[in-house]
């Protein structure tokens, strides 16, 4: 068949039902590369990663010299992550069904997720900060999260796990400014002001690099790669080695009744609320032990850097050696660096501290690449963002878990219980 301006568009039909649309170049819909639709959202995906890597360090700035009350602080950055997660599980899901544009999407996500460092520097109670950071902010940071996740793995159908895992590193890794920002800034004075800027970037980056966004059309595959030896060529496809392909392609619907959907929730629900755990109270546990707060703001700067790096050697590795045997050893890890920081708290180590965060962060932020792989590995690649858009959905219950339940050790001051118990 032929396209549009007369491009020839072949359909091929692939193995386990599979369709991909094959002739048309990134420059026939879009007139740039498609690396644009790699790096773009790379940029709005870090522009966002503040909201919840800066977060616990801003708090813990901002208790030593403004003395908030820290049990409300903690539950705004709870609920955060429940409207985050839920709004990357809806949006893919409402793009789809009510036909809305990614430049859209990004708009609407800019302009929400800009109000929390907003709703910061003016809010006086807890229901202005619950409103504006925890629901708008959260809102927008969650449709933000899956647009962009969404757009690499449409334009990337051949790369999906190492592009993706590349783009939701910059979630992680993006704070680290702002984080350096904080520690070495922020102070009474001047927090209204701090947070406003914060604000306004966020908002000029997510909205600057959402507006060129652009979906390709549905079953898009590159020109140049054979998708039908892609699914059978272990040496062009290295994914193969250690993983085999879906057996057919699953629709949400039918994900959600699978047993092994059920089994990566209760293990995503586990993992998350350990990883959420770590990237809000690090720096409240290593202040309570002495540690400096410069050295506490830089265990979860170490964390946040790992944990979006690490992603795409979690992806090589999986490549080769399995999705499956790697998980178990991720997750062991994950529950060693929790040990590992509750110890070296309780014995004053900043050393400790900031080596067990960046195994956390490494072993949080692998968890997340393994999946976006696993749920295409088993339930197929057609409708592997809105998969993927569910699976994400146990950071509502991680964030109540991991950040809400805590608080309740607040009082006692001892967080050491929480990281033992997250980690065994």
């Amino acid at each position: 068949m032929t396209g549009g301006d007369g491009i020839s568009v072949v359909h091929v039909r692939g193995p386990h039902g599979c369709s991909y649309r094959v002739g048309e170049r990134p420059h026939d819909i879009m007139a740039r590369s498609r690396t644009w639709m790699l790096w773009l959202p790379w940029a709005a995906m870090g522009g966002v990663s503040v909201l919840q890597y800066g977060y616990g360090v801003a708090i813990a700035m901002a208790r030593q010299t403004h003395g908030l009350n820290a049990v409300a602080a903690f539950w705004v950055i709870a609920l955060w992550v429940i409207f985050q997660a839920g709004a990357a599980a809806a949006t893919a899901i409402f793009r789809c069904r009510l036909n809305i544009s990614p430049s859209t999407a990004m708009s609407v996500g800019a302009i929400l997720a800009e109000i929390g460092p907003l709703t910061l520097s003016l809010a006086r109670d807890l229901g202005s900060a619950v409103l504006g950071y925890s629901a708008l902010s959260g809102i927008g940071a969650g449709i933000v999260y899956a647009t962009c996740l969404s757009m690499v793995a449409h334009w990337y159908p051949e790369q999906r796990g190492t592009k993706v895992g590349l783009v939701s590193g910059a979630f992680g890794y993006g704070a680290v400014p702002f984080i350096v920002v904080f520690t070495t800034v922020l102070q009474p004075h001047n927090r209204p002001g701090v947070f406003i800027a914060v604000g306004l970037c966020v908002l000029v980056v997510v909205a600057a690099c959402g507006a060129v966004f652009r979906d390709p059309p549905p079953d898009w595959w590159p020109a140049e790669v054979d998708p039908k030896l892609w699914n059978v060529d272990k040496r062009l496809n290295r994914s193969l080695v250690g993983n085999a392909p879906a057996i057919r392609q699953f629709s949400p619907i039918e994900t959600v009744r699978t047993p092994a959907f059920a089994l990566l929730y209760v293990i995503g629900v586990v993992a998350s609320a350990a990883a959420l755990l770590a990237i809000v109270y690090v720096p409240s546990i290593a202040m309570i032990h002495g540690v400096s707060p410069v050295l506490a703001a830089a265990a979860v700067a170490v964390l946040a850097l790992v944990s979006g790096t690490g992603r795409s050697i979690a992806n090589r590795i999986s490549d080769r050696f399995g999705r499956r045997q790697t998980l178990g050893p991720v997750l062991a890890a994950q529950g060693c660096a929790l040990l590992g920081i509750a110890f070296s708290a309780s014995a004053g180590s900043a050393g400790g501290i900031i080596a067990f965060a960046a195994l956390s962060g490494w072993a949080g932020g692998a968890f997340y690449a393994l999946c976006i792989s696993l749920v295409t590995d088993y339930f197929g690649a057609r409708h592997a963002v809105a998969n993927f858009g569910m699976i994400y959905s146990v950071k509502v219950f991680g964030g109540l878990i991991g950040v809400g339940l805590p608080t309740l050790l607040i009082p006692s001051g001892r967080f050491d219980a929480a990281f033992v118990a997250a980690g065994l």
